[in-house]
């Protein structure tokens, strides 16, 4: 078991005043079966109350509104978390075998998937093919969007890691692999991270195409959908007409020495 200290930052700056925002976040690392997340805090500017629930995937959101004119928004989520091996034994969802938004598959995708060679055990498949997308894929940061399909970054074959994952979990779902997006924070990287978890032998395993890795430890979870839409950090609309704003973004993800109270369990 590892412990990590995390913080994890957004702010946005308006090029004039916004009223009646209204937002809904996913910003904190959630409690899964390898994972507890203990000692965390949120906060907001301008300080607003917030409302916990969880969306339809179990993610944990924070919604809320702020009423009068602001010209700058944004929150802090910080805390600890407690990890084992990164595993989910569950259910699965077949929702996850089937395209959706922003992973329905291109002719040229079908073509280039009949072309690989994949291997019948589907974890070496899932290996195979997180690897071809990691190797045929360029990081290009600005060259997409978040209205980007997989088959568009497959096209270009440029993009982030929003584009590497989507692309990825696309060629699962048309071999057979059930798998769904995540995104979370991760050690070494100082923004939010995504990753896919691939659902193999009755259990989730995480994989990260940008990277290239297999995931065991290191990566703290906040949410999970079929794709970037289900599981957004942000989403706000305010009243008035569109204005032009900046965003910045922070995180970073620490491992800390784990003392004996973190283990003892608690009464609910």
């Amino acid at each position: 078991m590892k412990k990590y200290e995390f913080s994890f930052s957004c702010s946005w700056v308006f090029d004039a005043p916004i009223k009646r925002h209204h937002f809904l976040l996913r910003c904190m690392p959630g409690t899964y079966p390898f994972q507890r997340t203990y000692g965390h805090t949120l906060s907001l500017s301008p300080k607003a109350a917030v409302n916990t629930a969880y969306d339809s995937y179990g993610n944990l959101t924070y919604s809320g509104s702020i009423d009068k004119n602001h010209t700058s928004f944004g929150f802090t989520a910080s805390g600890f978390v407690l990890c084992s091996k990164y595993m989910i034994h569950e259910e699965l969802d077949r929702i996850f075998l089937y395209p959706s938004r922003f992973t329905n598959p291109s002719t040229e995708m079908q073509s280039f998937l009949m072309d690989l060679q994949l291997p019948d055990v589907p974890y070496a498949r899932a290996l195979c093919l997180m690897d071809t997308v990691h190797k045929m894929m360029t990081y290009a940061p600005g060259e997409t969007n978040v209205s980007t399909t997989a088959s568009e970054a497959f096209k270009s074959a440029r993009g982030v890691s929003r584009d590497f994952v989507q692309v990825f979990i696309t060629f699962c779902r048309m071999s057979g692999i059930p798998a769904r997006y995540v995104i979370g924070l991760a050690k070494g990287v100082a923004r939010a991270h995504v990753w896919a978890e691939v659902y193999i032998d009755n259990k989730w395993i995480a994989l990260d195409p940008t990277l290239n890795v297999e995931i065991e430890d290191g990566y703290l979870k906040i949410a999970h959908g079929r794709d970037y839409s289900d599981c957004a950090v942000d989403r706000y609309t305010y009243d008035g007409d569109p204005v032009g704003q900046s965003k910045t973004i922070s995180a970073t993800v620490s491992d800390h020495i784990i003392l004996v109270r973190d283990t003892v369990p608690r009464e609910a």
